[in-house]
């Protein structure tokens, strides 16, 4: 989760470039039409007014003086407010809805919080809207995934633009220098991810190679990674073959899915990797985040997390890469197990102010060309993980989402946290959890469907 300052503006950044292959129709609502509306979008990060705005590229130079021209021509207005902090944005959003008055008309929120709202029947069905046309390739692109995951008895929720562009895609940061150490190419994982090579048996005998006892003192002094944070681990492990902890069914209710071969057959992959002695001890006396520095300081090569770490990644002393996990034996393409913060509309909304809304929306997030990776590249060491991996992550047919955030109460962990210290077999793990995920997602079926 992105709280610090720097990373959420290197979030907003990315998807400021993002957002650059076309997907809605210009809709059914003239934009003369907007003529003396006031529209807000409330996030957590950042204000932007484009009476006070100071971009900070030539990019950022044009949207600006776009998006004075379109509020000139159309005669309204509309600006992107900090209405709360990271930790407080969905309480604003909820308690402004119900007492009448919301405090944005458009909110940035993560999949769980506004799934949350959902629940309370506080969001606008934006389905609704004669603006906007879900089919049309035309002048956005609005994410498909978001709209099909955001779709509850056909109607929908939820929208956001582009993909890839939260960064919450789970990925591999590998550090260059200790793979040169270990006698591996520094791009071996750039090269094998292009080859379609890049598999669980080859990264297993790859992280043997990277756990080295330097000096010989019978110590090991590099590992291939550590084993935190399990769930992260985890995730990448379980999607990369073709699973997942949650799905959907052809009639959109979600299901418990890691009963199924291949969630059972990550797991028991993720539990040999702490038997093979590739991952490093916890320390006694540990933070929390203890995993970070054994990355950051070049102890471990190894570090699985989400897309938008990279912005932690700045003062790294080594050079970094960043690839895809590799493909599990049920898997047929890598994966981009993702989600993305959404925009919804309170419930407050409807009729024409809906269509005003959704239509300034559109307005306002209108890519000006389709290059996304030149604003980017500064951000990484190298440009494969501009033009191969992220390129990847932006592929809407890789994309696989994390349905557990939609399930209130349910915690991955359950599994994740005690898969390296389980000493029976993986669908016994899954058992002990079984009963109460079950109970969980029965009764998320049951809010949706009412």
């Amino acid at each position: 989760m992105i709280k610090d300052s720097i990373l959420i503006r290197f979030l907003l950044f990315a998807l400021l470039l993002f957002v650059v292959v076309p997907v809605w129709g210009k809709g059914n609502v003239d934009p003369k039409q907007l003529k003396g509306a006031n529209i807000v979008i409330g996030n957590w990060w950042e204000n932007y007014n484009t009476d006070t705005w100071k971009p900070r590229s030539d990019y950022e130079e044009r949207e600006l003086e776009y998006r004075k021209k379109i509020q000139r021509d159309y005669g309204f207005k509309i600006q992107a407010r900090q209405i709360a902090s990271y930790e407080q944005i969905g309480a604003v959003a909820a308690t402004s809805t119900m007492a009448g008055k919301p405090a944005a008309q458009v909110v940035f929120l993560e999949p769980r919080v506004a799934m949350t709202m959902h629940n309370r029947r506080l969001l606008a069905p934006l389905s609704d809207s004669k603006a906007v046309d879900f089919n049309a390739t035309d002048p956005v692109v609005w994410n498909q995934d978001v709209r099909r995951s955001f779709t509850f008895n056909n109607k929908v929720y939820a929208m956001s633009i582009g993909y890839g562009s939260s960064m919450h895609a789970q990925v591999l940061y590998f550090n260059k220098r200790l793979f040169r150490e270990a006698g591996l190419d520094p791009n071996l994982p750039y090269d094998m991810q292009k080859a379609g090579t890049w598999k669980w048996d080859a990264f297993l005998e790859i992280c043997k190679k990277l756990t080295r006892d330097i000096n010989n003192d019978g110590i090991i002094d590099t590992y291939a990674m550590t084993a935190d944070l399990s769930t992260e681990i985890l995730d990448a492990i379980v999607s990369s073959n073709g699973a997942n902890y949650i799905d959907r069914d052809s009639r959109g209710r979600f299901v418990n899915a890691t009963g199924r071969p291949e969630f059972l057959e990550a797991l028991q992959f993720s539990m040999r990797l702490k038997r093979e002695g590739v991952m490093m001890p916890e320390p006694e006396n540990k933070a929390w985040n203890w995993y970070q520095a054994m990355f950051n300081n070049g102890r471990v090569a190894i570090r699985i997390e989400p897309h938008y770490v990279a912005g932690q990644l700045g003062n790294m002393e080594d050079d970094w890469g960043m690839v895809l996990f590799p493909m599990g034996p049920r898997a047929k393409n890598y994966v981009v197990y993702t989600d993305e913060n959404v925009m919804v509309v309170p419930s407050t909304y409807k009729g024409n102010e809906l269509d005003k809304i959704l239509m300034a929306v559109q307005l306002w997030f209108t890519p000006l060309d389709d290059d996304w990776k030149s604003g980017i590249y500064h951000s990484y060491r190298d440009t494969r993980a501009v033009d191969e991996t992220v390129a990847l992550i932006r592929n809407p047919s890789l994309q696989v989402w994390k349905y557990h955030l939609f399930i209130p109460g349910l915690e991955r962990g359950d599994i994740a946290w005690a898969m390296w210290w389980h000493e029976g077999d993986p669908a016994q793990l899954v058992e002990s959890v079984e009963k109460s995920w079950n109970a969980l997602i029965d009764e998320a079926n049951k809010i949706i469907s009412k």
